[in-house]
């Protein structure tokens, strides 16, 4: 393997790597529900780009030129699927950003359409390897294409709808910041791949526009960093209630729970936190339940009260 294939795929691994640990930090360190969707989202995307590169590393410095086929017989499936499983927490993501939960009716669409673009690969992939200049290579391509562009433009989309909506000014630009970064990437590498942006006249091209693939993650994690600190400085923490999920680390609080106490802490009612950690009403009920018996009260009220005692 020649050094600039090995020194591409550190770099884009190395980005890939980079960009989920990011936003899974900034969702650890912010503890809202949108932002671990944007991880999982992330982590799908650069798992099936980074496929692609190991694809592309094998058939033109490995295997013989005439293996291509059935190369991408074996891979194609998995970086479908991963494609799939990006998309769909994008939606996800675009639903929670605005403080919503995703409609069902639309989660079905969309998971119907993908699921019926998977079967008809399965059904042609029973054949075994196509011919290059068969009918589902030129089919399948474009629905794979037509179907993730209208995913991304759709949930961003509505993020800047929503943005209107926002609590406050500086919230609603950072939201349209966000989906305008994520737009503006997306396009970038499609346009690079369809060669409507000139990438190929450069030097390992392919690498490059890999590259923009795991890469145009990061403008959109700062934005929505920005996003995320707005959001949460909208309704500030009670100083006097921040340390209680500190102090119950020794009664068995589970991650879970102290997210709820912090936004307990903050001012969020039953039906908010639903929405802010995209589980049902009953679910944080029961968590509740579970934080008071945990920590020796019976309400809110008493909970709010335990971080205004002095520590033992």
């Amino acid at each position: 393997m020649s050094t600039v294939p090995l020194a591409a795929f550190v770099l884009i691994f190395g980005l890939a790597g980079v960009g989920v640990f990011l936003a899974d930090r900034l969702f650890r360190d912010r503890g809202q529900a949108f932002l671990r969707s944007y991880a999982i989202h992330m982590a799908f995307w650069n798992g099936h780009a980074l496929i692609m590169v190991m694809q592309f590393i094998l058939g033109t410095e490995f295997l013989p030129r005439g293996s291509w086929a059935s190369l991408m017989f074996v891979t194609g499936p998995v970086i479908f699927l991963l494609a799939a499983l990006s998309m769909h927490f994008l939606i996800v993501f675009a639903a929670q950003a605005p403080g919503g939960r995703p409609p069902r009716p639309l989660l079905a669409v969309s998971i119907a359409l993908w699921s019926a673009l998977a079967i008809y690969g399965i059904l042609q992939a029973g054949e075994g390897p196509v011919a290059p200049d068969s009918a589902f290579t030129r089919i399948f391509p474009m629905a794979f294409l037509v179907l993730k562009a209208a995913t991304v433009l759709g949930s961003m989309g509505y993020l800047i709808v929503r943005a209107g909506r926002s609590a406050t000014r500086g919230e609603g630009r950072a939201l349209r910041l966000s989906a305008g970064a994520y737009i503006a990437g997306f396009l970038a590498f499609q346009l690079s791949v369809s060669g409507a942006i000139p990438v190929q006249l450069l030097s390992g091209h392919d690498y490059i526009i890999a590259v923009i693939q795991v890469g145009y993650h990061l403008p959109v994690l700062a934005a929505l960093a920005l996003y995320a600190r707005r959001r949460a400085g909208a309704r500030p923490a009670d100083p006097a209630g921040s340390d209680v999920s500190g102090r119950l680390e020794g009664s068995g609080i589970t991650p879970r729970e102290a997210e709820i106490v912090a936004l307990v802490m903050r001012g969020y009612s039953n039906k908010e936190i639903g929405a802010e950690l995209f589980i049902s009403l009953d679910t944080v009920k029961k968590h509740l339940s579970s934080i008071y018996q945990k920590a020796g009260v019976k309400s809110r009220l008493q909970l709010g009260l335990l971080g205004r005692k002095p520590p033992a």
